[in-house]
């Protein structure tokens, strides 16, 4: 099933990335290499429930590959651009997952409380962990697929847990780092909502 759903989505992809300028890649091989695989092995670092947060969602990389996988997370898919958020909310119908979706910039929503944040391609590391920062519960994770030789980044509340290495797609030179965090709160802003 979560196969038929991948391809579903992939179908869709490739059917509209021309008129949203979704993508360049119009085989569905090269797409599954390309983002969903690297999408589908965040999820080691995921809980199998709760509320993940997608900042800058675009066509749904990785929210939309990570919720097919775990479909007992509801999903928060914020994406700027209208008809990307729009391509967003249909794909959730077609394949009625639990997800909501806003056609906002990050940092003008009010916090979304969430458990997990993921991201590609949005901003630099630092920058995605401060936009996470605002919206996480107490323990939360966030999971970024990072260029290799990136150096890791310290932001107050997030600690790293792990670094893992992949590789995309056949040639074996193109690795590509997913690094988890995990949020801790500090006693003097230890407050709100947990």
């Amino acid at each position: 099933m979560q196969t038929n759903f991948i391809d579903t989505y992939v179908g869709e992809v490739l059917k509209f990335r021309k008129a949203l300028n979704l993508t360049s890649i119009s085989d569905a091989g090269i797409f599954k290499d390309r983002f969903i695989q690297p999408s589908l092995v965040m999820g080691q670092w995921m809980p199998e429930s709760g509320r993940m947060l997608d900042i800058g969602s675009g066509m749904g990389v990785p929210g939309i590959p990570l919720l097919i996988s775990k479909p007992l997370l509801t999903g928060v898919l914020v994406e700027r651009r209208k008809k990307r958020a729009e391509f967003l909310r249909h794909i959730v119908r077609k394949l009625k997952l639990q997800a909501e979706v806003y056609d906002a910039d990050i940092c003008s929503l009010p916090s979304l409380h969430v458990d997990v944040c993921v991201a590609r391609a949005v901003a630099d590391e630092r920058e995605l962990l401060k936009m996470c920062s605002a919206h996480v519960n107490h323990g939360a994770v966030a999971v970024f697929p990072v260029p290799q030789k990136q150096d890791l980044v310290h932001v107050d509340g997030w600690k790293i847990l792990d670094q893992h290495s992949i590789r995309i797609g056949a040639s074996e030179n193109n690795i590509q780092n997913i690094r988890c965090y995990q949020y801790r709160k500090s006693e003097h802003n230890a407050g709100g909502f947990t």
